[in-house]
């Protein structure tokens, strides 16, 4: 499996299971659910149930894991889409004044130029976010 998309997928199940915590009991409300992965099952001694509030993506079989993938995905797919329109509509108004090195596509520029596109896009996310508060 792709890093990235590992680790947006463990952040997705970590963002669930904060809504289950409990600080009294320094623990997460269960969540028992089947397992259907035959190899975690035979590494687990035949149990096929599993507590996913209280495991940790890593620990969960394939079969829960699959869900935080897909969803961490899609989410990647779509943030690329939008730094690409971001580039590129930004291109559009200022190609008689870009730098040669901006007048590329987004994948395709420096570390430093992607930033500058990643930063529009998360200074957008925490206006929305403030704004649905």
């Amino acid at each position: 499996m792709n890093n990235l998309i590992e680790q947006v997928a463990s952040l997705i199940h970590e963002s669930w299971r904060k809504g289950r915590y409990n600080s009294e009991t320094n623990s997460y409300a269960p969540r028992i659910k089947i397992v259907q992965d035959q190899e975690w099952i035979n590494k687990h001694d035949g149990i096929n149930e599993l507590d996913i509030a209280n495991s940790p993506f890593s620990e969960l079989p394939a079969d829960w894991q699959q869900e935080n993938i897909l969803s961490a995905t899609v989410a990647i797919e779509k943030i690329k889409d939008a730094l690409f329109l971001i580039h590129d509509n930004w291109l559009d108004r200022n190609d008689t004044y870009a730098d040669p090195d901006q007048k590329v596509q987004y994948s395709r520029l420096s570390k430093d130029e992607k930033n500058k596109d990643i930063e529009v896009l998360e200074d957008t996310l925490k206006v929305m976010r403030a704004m649905e508060k």
